[in-house]
């Protein structure tokens, strides 16, 4: 680990225990605040980084960068709680109950929420009265969006200048069918089952329970690794989860939901990570498994290698315009996913290439039916 990471995570642990800053020697700066950049944290950075003294605190320069970058976070989010205030005002008014997910939801759990960085909200209101509540919020001042709500998949986006409102049918988009009736049942229960009631400046909200505050922080940051890259706040999340909900989780159900996913290894590998590199409390990582270190070392070079959103390879930006080509073209994605995948965990990497094949199978039947 290069001098700039291993102060980028002195710093990291700093912000997320609430501890001071022990750092001998100069700070390369600009490399840790690039990596904080990488991995969408550098709100959080700024912050316990802004209050250093001594010899190696930030240059008068640089600190002025990051007040800016703490100013304009806190007016982001003044600016969220506001349309969140409207949105669920509007939605009760029709005994419609949203549930917010991620975001302010989990800035709760950080020590200081304010530097818990977001841009956008997210509410489940489940699949009965969707179309209604997206008719609903399309009324609100000031919002923009694409048009109705009928093919637009598991969410409905509505942009309020640079603030996007996703409306949820469903809190995560699984394309698989058996996989998708797995996460239905979890989903049910966590979030029309043993949901909190809390308080965020003076507006009450509804957020999940802790069970899956818990697994959908993990399955969000799973899904990112998936997909377009995880970096260390989504990680992070899952860690102030834990730490917060320590001693009030029901460990059973989450198991149970873990192994339905096949997630647990995963699981105890990011929870490695958590624990060695962010220092989350081993006894707060439930299924903890020290046995995971070699994979958990590939995927820590995976995470500071491709951050957050940045797994953008040259194979995908290589999409051609023909429409037999670019179905060839992702179809060949699947098997460079797959070996992406497998660097760490070869199990679930066969697991998703079978659930992209079936899908894709699905597709082209579904297709070539529409033509007969």
């Amino acid at each position: 680990m290069t001098a700039s990471e291993t102060q980028y995570f002195t710093l990291l642990r700093s912000a997320l225990w609430d501890t001071p800053v022990v750092i001998d020697g100069p700070v390369d700066w600009s490399g840790v605040m690039e990596l904080a950049k990488h991995h969408s944290n550098q709100v959080l950075v700024c912050g316990v980084a802004s209050q250093m003294t001594g010899d190696n605190r930030p240059s008068e320069a640089m600190l002025g960068q990051m007040q800016a970058a703490l100013r304009n976070n806190l007016l982001s989010q003044m600016r969220l709680k506001q349309i969140l205030s409207s949105a669920v005002g509007l939605l009760r008014q029709h005994d419609i109950e949203p549930v917010l997910l991620k975001g302010f939801g989990l800035a709760m759990l950080y020590p200081n929420p304010i530097l818990r960085q977001f841009g956008d909200l997210d509410l489940f209101v489940g699949l009965d009265r969707f179309h209604e509540a997206c008719r609903l919020l399309r009324t609100l001042p000031g919002g923009y969006n694409w048009g109705e709500e009928v093919d637009c998949g598991h969410q409905y986006n509505i942009e309020f200048g640079n603030y996007p409102m996703e409306i949820h049918r469903v809190s995560a988009d699984v394309s698989d069918v058996k996989t998708a009736e797995v996460y239905a049942a979890i989903e049910r229960d966590g979030l029309r089952g043993d949901i909190q009631r809390v308080e965020l400046d003076g507006l009450d909200v509804t957020i999940p329970s802790k069970e899956f505050m818990v697994f959908y922080t993990f399955y969000h940051a799973w899904h990112h690794f998936l997909t377009s890259g995880v970096g260390w706040r989504q990680i992070s999340d899952v860690a102030m989860a834990l730490h917060a909900y320590r001693g009030q989780l029901d460990l059973e159900k989450i198991r149970r939901w873990l192994s339905d996913m096949h997630l647990v290894k995963p699981w105890q590998t990011f929870g490695y990570l958590m624990v060695h590199q962010l220092g989350l409390p081993e006894a707060e990582l439930p299924f903890y498994d020290a046995g995971c270190r070699r994979s958990a070392q590939r995927l820590c070079r995976m995470v500071m290698e491709v951050g957050n959103f940045n797994r953008h390879s040259r194979f995908k930006q290589r999409r051609p315009k023909n429409r037999l080509m670019r179905k060839l073209h992702s179809f060949i994605g699947i098997f460079v996913d797959f070996f992406y995948q497998a660097r760490v965990f070869p199990s679930s990497a066969l697991l998703e290439m079978q659930a992209s094949l079936r899908l894709a199978m699905n597709k082209v039947g579904k297709a070539d039916a529409t033509k007969n």
